[in-house]
């Protein structure tokens, strides 16, 4: 193996301001294996293999990950992906968990991969009676790939690696997603392996594509599979300043309830954000 930085067993890690460059096979730049309490930022990975991998028990290191939190960092993957969790874990004693994890803030230039088993930008991939939850990526901002796909949330069997299937993925949020298109992007994919091993509560919010909101998951190039529940996508809502005014120019409320906003020199007194979207 050729990481960059391997991380096995760990707690309390911090990585800073670090830039890589690989080209060898299987040179991932960070990868974790059991860990707990990571943070990785202000960081820049060109990588022959996942930029940034999270996994459970892997080697001689065994346990659930949690608690890691990605930001300011720049992805480059030439082979494999840029953000990858799941696919290791202790399948002999029941698997393991994966959970409470953020990638915010994150540039993403490109994902050259033309394996199957092995393609997403924002890969989901619990393998090994693994199960991954509460996972949150905000702010990313995605360039034109030569080939892959942006969403890949997949309990998988993938029999390169794992004797047995994922168990579960659930509560997953995608905020504030950019994605500029090209000809190598295949269509993203949202499924469960069966019945008893399914993916639930995905969130989708403020997607946009070439700089325009998406409303649906069609206009997201996003396929559903089967043993899917409770998925969503939704945009936050926009009042232009001139129907704010209108609206509420007649209306008066104490000072300590409102906010002030301002727009042409003209000032409107607002409740709450909460209260507009009642409106609609």
């Amino acid at each position: 193996m050729h990481y960059t930085i391997a991380m096995g067993g760990s707690d309390g890690i911090t990585i800073d301001n670090v830039k890589t460059f690989s080209c060898l096979v299987w040179s991932d730049g960070f990868d974790m294996m059991s860990c707990s309490h990571v943070t990785i930022r202000r960081s820049f990975l060109r990588t022959s293999d996942d930029c940034i991998a999270i996994y459970g028990s892997r080697f001689t290191n065994y346990g659930d990950s949690h608690d890691v939190t990605v930001t300011d960092c720049v992805l480059w993957a030439d082979v494999a992906h840029p953000m990858n969790m799941g696919t290791h874990g202790d399948a002999v004693h029941d698997g393991d968990v994966i959970e409470n994890i953020r990638f915010e803030n994150i540039d993403v230039l490109d994902q050259h991969e033309f394996q199957s088993n092995y393609l997403g930008v924002m890969a989901l991939n619990p393998g090994d009676k693994n199960t991954i939850h509460n996972v949150m990526f905000k702010n990313i901002r995605i360039d034109a790939l030569e080939h892959g796909r942006v969403f890949d949330v997949e309990v998988k069997y993938n029999k390169d690696y794992n004797p047995a299937p994922g168990r579960l993925i659930e509560n997953i949020t995608f905020e504030y997603i950019h994605i500029t298109s090209g000809p190598g992007e295949e269509v993203s994919l949202v499924a469960g392996y069966d019945s008893t091993h399914p993916v639930r509560d995905i969130l989708f919010k403020d997607i946009y594509r070439d700089g325009g909101k998406v409303a649906d998951l069609s206009a997201a190039n996003i396929y559903v599979g089967d043993y899917m529940s409770q998925i969503r996508i939704v945009q936050k809502k926009t009042w232009p300043a001139a129907a704010v005014i209108q609206l509420f120019s007649s209306a008066i409320y104490p000072v300590s309830e409102v906010n002030i906003i301002s727009c042409q020199n003209v000032q409107a007194r607002l409740v709450s954000q909460s209260d507009l979207d009642v409106l609609v």
